[in-house]
């Protein structure tokens, strides 16, 4: 089996959310022109999947998710930790996602980070962990 599509499971539960939450969400690689508002981008940022038997059959895919929410600057923080805290909400520790012949754990608890600050914006980072097991 070729490496399970975890970006696509993460970003498909996050990208029903943000959408009934009226928020644009900034994709990798994907061209987008941030607004005037808040908005949200993805990022997966996978680690090496590792094999737990001596078959090298049973793989194990980890990695750590993160969604930055980015408000326009001197707004104070109130409004993204908010977004912030539902983001977790949404993928809280325990949480298991079905995908197309797998599922994704989210395997921790998700954190919410110091804010970025930047002349026009102030980025609210929220990573969280996942796994995946694939035996075959």
């Amino acid at each position: 089996m070729s490496r399970p599509d975890i970006t696509g499971l993460l970003e498909s539960r996050l990208g029903e959310w943000a959408e009934q939450q009226g928020l644009p969400v900034a994709w990798d690689n994907i061209p987008f022109d941030p607004p005037g508002g808040i908005y949200l981008t993805s990022h997966d940022m996978p680690a090496t999947p590792y094999a737990i038997d001596l078959s090298l059959q049973s793989k194990v895919y980890i990695g750590v998710y993160q969604v930055n929410v980015v408000i326009p600057a001197a707004q104070g923080r109130e409004k993204g930790r908010n977004i912030a805290s539902q983001i977790e909400e949404l993928f809280e520790n325990g949480t298991e996602l079905p995908g197309e012949g797998f599922i994704c754990y989210i395997d921790g608890e998700p954190a919410q980070y110091a804010g970025v600050a930047t002349e026009t914006t102030y980025t609210l980072p929220v990573s969280l962990n996942y796994r995946v097991d694939i035996t075959h």
